[in-house]
């Protein structure tokens, strides 16, 4: 594998963490191109290669070789992409304000109403020629149309758009990883970032929303952990502030120090209180408590009343046995197995509660909690019931907010011991359901897609026997 960057780059991604590249190539110290433009050094990047390549992005996650097919490709991309009237918007200001375009094929991809291009998660190919075209054009693009670098939709334009018109003026046909074509708005997480499917997808690509999906990101977090611990440590310690629990990974007195000095601050009072009350002004826990006893508002009263029992909580969960709570996530990682399986395997998992698990009943909403909108009628009197639990990475704890059949799946294992076989589970859920005929497979896909939520937020595992005997 082949690195491009900057010192910077270089020192943080090859010094520092010490990411396994075969080579790396400090290029760009002295570029003065807008930031916004981040797809241009990767443009730049394919025009430096010599020999066939592929370039992977930094948010596509691999799990099988590529077929030969696609290795083999004269020019290669993720898939082919149509524009819908979400690209529309987004180019319209670009061209309204576009001056160069290079030739009359591309202008006429450009202004078309569903402009085509290929997604770049994956993009090159042998044919070494073709590619220093395209990246000459791209380059032209970008250098010729100064008034638009800041508009960080342009590179769509360049990069994607241009590499489907270099393509097509040369009567090319791209070899995609996806053959299907996907609309520019189509990326779901249930194809692009569903790290619990794995391995039944073996590729995945977290664009755009899906980096900032913070399920999505938990689970890239616990799978970053479990295959590949000693770099998962390494940026780990870059965080010290944001990993609350960085010791269970990390060991120094610098790194415990900070984890067991962290004051609860009852952030959700607070800002519900510089929200109602915008003049106080309460430094300790201990004024806070008072301000709200001395008010005796309901709304206040509710919101700290479920902050303490967090607290308590949380106060609870620093006694467990770290190596416990890493066990857990790692046990949730290997679920994926029970996801990727089909209907008949799926029925003799065993399903088991997180032991950790405690439940907060609150006569308001206080997990997705914004004291800006919440004094809003809209969002009073919205009885919640959440689940506090251990975890192992950032702030040490979870809150979760359940649904009436997570309740259920829940209450169902629970009753059973803290374990139950899917196929059980089934059966006794559907009981629960007001019937039709012939609907057991839809009861079964709600069950499995409300599973899926609970095992990635570490409320449950599955485990197959025979599985785990092998790994043992």
């Amino acid at each position: 594998m082949e690195f491009y960057t900057d010192s910077h780059g270089a020192e943080m991604l090859i010094d520092t963490l010490g990411l396994p590249y075969s080579n790396y190539h400090i290029e760009y110290d002295d570029l003065r191109y807008n930031p916004s433009l981040w797809a241009l050094l990767k443009v730049m990047t394919y025009g430096k290669q010599q020999q066939p390549f592929i370039h992977v992005d930094g948010d596509v996650f691999v799990f099988e070789k590529f077929r030969n097919e696609l290795i083999n490709g004269r020019l290669i991309a993720q898939n082919q992409e149509i524009s819908t009237s979400y690209y529309k918007s987004l180019f319209e200001p670009i061209i309204k304000r576009i001056t160069y375009t290079p030739d009359d094929l591309f202008k006429e991809n450009l202004f078309a109403n569903y402009p085509k291009g290929y997604n770049a998660g994956i993009l090159g190919g042998y044919d070494i020629e073709l590619m220093s075209k395209y990246v000459r054009g791209a380059v032209n693009l970008v250098e010729q149309n100064y008034s638009v670098h800041s508009n960080v939709n342009f590179n769509m334009i360049f990069e994607q758009l241009l590499f489907h018109s270099v393509a097509q003026a040369n009567d090319v046909e791209i070899t995609c990883y996806y053959d299907k074509t996907f609309n520019d708005n189509g990326y779901v997480l249930d194809i692009f970032g569903d790290f619990l499917s794995i391995p039944k997808l073996q590729y995945l690509h977290l664009i755009g929303p899906l980096k900032r999906n913070k399920f999505v990101c938990d689970q890239l977090t616990k799978r970053l952990h479990n295959e590949y611990p000693d770099y998962f440590i390494r940026i780990a310690s870059l965080f010290k502030t944001s990993h609350h629990y960085t010791s269970f990974f990390v060991k120094g007195a610098d790194i415990e120090a900070n984890r067991s000095t962290k004051i609860f601050t009852y952030g959700k009072t607070r800002g519900l209180i510089n929200k109602m009350f915008p003049e106080a002004n309460l430094k300790s826990n201990k004024e806070l408590f008072s301000f709200v006893k001395t008010n005796n508002n309901p709304i206040l009263n509710e919101v700290l009343k479920y902050e303490k029992k967090v607290h308590y909580c949380l106060k609870k969960f620093k006694r467990l046995d770290r190596q416990e709570i890493i066990n857990i996530e790692n046990k949730t990682v290997d679920s994926s197995l029970f996801f990727a399986s089909n209907p008949k395997e799926q029925s003799s998992y065993k399903l088991h509660l997180n032991p950790f698990i405690e439940i907060i009943e609150s006569s308001i909403n206080v997990v997705h909690f914004n004291p800006y909108e919440y004094l809003s009628q809209e969002n009073k009197g919205s009885k919640t019931t959440i689940a506090c639990l251990p975890q192992a990475f950032f702030e040490g704890y979870k809150e979760i907010e359940l649904d009436q059949i997570a309740i259920n799946i829940l209450s169902i294992i629970f009753e059973e011991g803290s374990s139950i076989t899917f196929h059980q589970l089934t059966q006794k859920a559907s009981a629960l359901f007001d019937r039709a005929e012939d609907d057991e497979q839809v009861i079964d896909f709600l069950l499995t897609a409300r599973l899926k939520f609970l095992v990635g937020n570490n409320l449950g595992y599955n485990s197959n026997l025979e599985y785990l005997l092998c790994k043992e």
